[in-house]
């Protein structure tokens, strides 16, 4: 299962290259063509926004298999291992929840989305809000990963 969850990952990683390399260039031909050529392009903008959101919801998803979130421990390093064992539990389930909401709730605003187009691309919406379900899952089982691991090394993975 860990060498599936890899390969996932490191195809995500390259599906967050090229999104990135698409908004680079989509803001560097809109400033090129408004600030030298004196004419914007209208496809440009919209195309940055949407490639930002799938840039964050995923990245977010990437870096959760990093173990890159931020995490504020200060609180519970002052308690013993058991207590901090049962905070990492507490929280791993009150965020998979989160996640499960995402999902659900995405999948639902995807689906509605898709009769909406968007203004100047005319591509359905359901496309662009599809990232929060599917971000929503890989986060899962990101973090479903990332618990497994830490608890078989007892908080020592790095």
């Amino acid at each position: 299962m860990g060498k599936l969850i890899d390969t996932i990952n490191l195809v995500m990683k390259h599906l967050l290259n090229v999104i990135m390399t698409v908004l680079t260039i989509s803001v560097f031909a809109q400033v090129i063509f408004r600030f030298v050529l004196k004419s914007s392009l209208a496809w440009t903008e919209e195309l940055a926004i949407y490639c930002l959101v799938w840039l964050t919801f995923l990245g977010a998803a990437y870096a959760m298999s990093l173990r890159a979130h931020i995490g504020v421990t200060f609180f519970t390093d002052l308690f013993p291992l058991r207590i901090r064992q049962g905070f990492f539990i507490l929280a791993t389930v009150a965020s998979i929840a989160f996640y499960f909401i995402m999902i659900i709730q995405g999948y639902d605003l995807m689906n509605q989305g898709m009769k909406q187009l968007s203004p100047v691309l005319a591509i359905p919406m359901g496309y662009i809000y599809a990232v929060i379900p599917v971000s929503g899952f890989f986060l899962t089982v990101n973090l479903i990963a990332v618990f497994v691991k830490e608890f078989k090394t007892g908080g020592h993975s790095a």
